[in-house]
């Protein structure tokens, strides 16, 4: 394993090349691995938070680059790790094998593009279709990194204060416990699981309400997420989920915090990429990743403007970060 992992280092962002029995044997490890992990993930700080990558493979090495080996460094992934980039398969390929090698080190969490009916559709299936041609082989591997999501825990609580999930909040959510009932695996979700996976934040929303733009799960306000830290006896939520501009956005005051790990996401938007990192008296920095060719292509986008008045609602220019990597904040903060 430690070879595995270690031929990707010494070979950065490129692509890597996997025999079909090398995948099978990291993933039949993996699925002990999940199956040994509970379901809500309790992880000590200090901790360095990811959100999406979306076979954004550069940018997790940038990552790796920018906050630490994940040998020496701990870290804890919210999901999303395939679907929509290029090169899904090293990413989920190198995490697994990082969280089977170093299970005190790397967290890996289940995103909603580790559910079938989205892989399926988005790029995962189709990228392990393109690089294993015999479609006998490619569907066997498909199902087996599906069998792997259907065991990924859901949500993690950091040093009993920083409650982590890929998606939101849920009105199924009224205690810790209720996550720690859920059984895997979970083919299929609703309630409570589906929730931890697809809820968004969404500003004067009251209580819980049906997310009608992805037509499924809840929308959620600030009043419930101060709701439910008091109720859950949090001080955070960190979740990812959604692209934010500048990598790491605040609701509900500083309250809730999402992360997104996928600079110039999907080569069409121009938003950063960012990291949480939680030191060992849980105050929070963050670490931000600009765009590759960032200034190139918001120089385009400028003249776009200039010549159309409209840069485009899926390409918003980015201006300089505020705050900055260098900020900090308390969790406890609101």
């Amino acid at each position: 394993m430690k070879e595995f992992i270690k031929k990707h280092f010494i070979a950065g962002a490129a692509r890597q090349n996997y025999e079909v029995y090398e995948i099978h044997l990291i993933l039949e490890k993996a699925m002990d691995a999940m199956k040994n992990s509970p379901i809500l993930l309790e992880v000590k700080c200090p901790v360095n938070i990811c959100g999406d990558i979306h076979g954004q493979y550069g940018d997790l090495m940038r990552i790796f680059n920018a906050c630490g080996l994940p040998f020496k460094h701990r870290y804890l992934f919210l999901g999303d790790y395939v679907d929509r980039g290029r090169h899904s398969l090293e990413v989920i390929m190198l995490l697994l094998a990082l969280r089977i090698q170093f299970p005190r080190k790397v967290y890996l969490l289940r995103g909603n593009h580790e559910l079938s009916n989205i892989n399926r559709v988005y790029g995962f299936n189709a990228e392990i279709r393109q690089r294993y041609r015999n479609l006998a082989e490619s569907k066997a591997l498909y199902d087996h990194f599906n069998e792997v999501f259907a065991q990924m825990p859901l949500a993690a609580l950091v040093s009993g204060r920083i409650l982590c999930m890929h998606g939101g909040l849920s009105p199924n959510l009224n205690s810790l416990d209720d996550i720690r009932k859920l059984q895997r695996p979970l083919r299929v979700v609703r309630g409570l699981a589906q929730d931890l996976l697809w809820a968004d934040p969404e500003t004067g929303t009251k209580g819980f309400q049906q997310n009608k733009i992805r037509a499924v799960s809840h929308i959620f306000g600030e009043e419930t997420v101060r709701d439910k830290c008091k109720q859950l006896n949090i001080d955070l939520v960190i979740r990812a989920h959604q692209v934010v501009e500048f990598g790491y956005a605040f609701f509900c005051g500083r309250s809730l915090i999402t992360v997104f790990s996928a600079a110039r996401y999907h080569e069409e938007l121009v938003n950063y990429a960012a990291v949480v990192k939680v030191d060992a008296t849980l105050e929070l920095s963050f670490v931000q990743l600009k765009p590759q060719e960032f200034e190139k292509v918001r120089r385009e986008l400028e003249q776009k403007h200039e010549e159309t008045g409209d840069p485009g609602e899926e390409a918003p220019i980015p201006q300089p970060p505020s705050p900055g990597a260098s900020s900090t904040q308390s969790p406890s903060q609101s």
